[in-house]
């Protein structure tokens, strides 16, 4: 039997989001410690045999990637729109000053619906992972994705809630910069799987106090939390 084990992580930090500034899905870029953190994670990922990646069309998480190809050079990407982060509408580029969101951002509904729309159409419906479920042996085979905090914590909690996925409370925790999610899914329609670690920073150590704790990307008085 095939397991597939998905590695996500979140790109690495960037001014705004030290500075507490929504980007939602406008363009930023990593600053010298999301630069330093993208590293790290990509010595992480050094030994982990990976079949495919897929990262965000945002140039943060693609400059997180980058770090990674450094390691991983023969791993084939897909850059694709479908994991954008949140979009926040006239509150990107600016600090927030209410958990109340206008009008334009993109509801926590839909935002979720298209998260799931893009985990079951352009990930478990795509050729390149059906494929991997075609081999008989038992062997794992390991996906890597590059996406945003909001995102990567709300697909969390949306499998959780919505599919059944084993997960614990980690749907209401933080993705940190760089931290490193595992899913384990041993079924090709994705009916079944589980929570194996949730956005891990072992690889950010002595650098924990440079680690932004809160992300006003996810700040949503509906879910009663915050992240991006």
């Amino acid at each position: 039997m095939v397991v597939l084990r998905i590695y996500l992580a979140r790109h690495g930090e960037t001014d705004e989001n030290r500075q507490g500034i929504i980007q939602g899905q406008i363009e930023t870029e990593l600053n010298a410690t999301g630069k330093e953190q993208s590293r790290r994670l990509a010595l992480a990922l050094k030994d982990v045999k990976f079949v495919h990646g897929f990262v965000s069309n945002i140039g943060r998480a693609v400059e997180t990637a980058t770090a990674i190809m450094k390691v991983h050079p023969t791993l084939k990407w897909a850059v694709h729109p479908g994991l954008r982060e949140r979009y926040y509408g006239e509150l990107q580029g600016k600090k927030r000053t209410s958990p109340e969101n206008p009008p334009s951002v993109e509801p926590i509904e839909k935002f979720v619906e298209r998260i799931l729309q893009w985990w079951d159409e352009d990930l478990f419906s795509s050729d390149t992972v059906q494929q991997l479920f075609e081999n008989d042996r038992d062997e794992i085979k390991n996906v890597l994705i590059i996406g945003h905090g909001a995102y990567l914590a709300n697909l969390i909690k949306a499998l959780g809630s919505q599919r059944g996925f084993d997960v614990g409370t980690a749907g209401k925790g933080r993705a940190y910069n760089t931290g490193i999610t595992i899913i384990e899914v041993d079924d090709r329609h994705a009916s079944r799987g589980k929570l194996l670690q949730y956005s891990d920073i072992k690889h950010l150590d002595g650098l924990e106090e440079a680690v932004v704790m809160v992300n006003v990307d996810d700040i949503d008085k509906k879910a009663g939390r915050t992240q991006g």
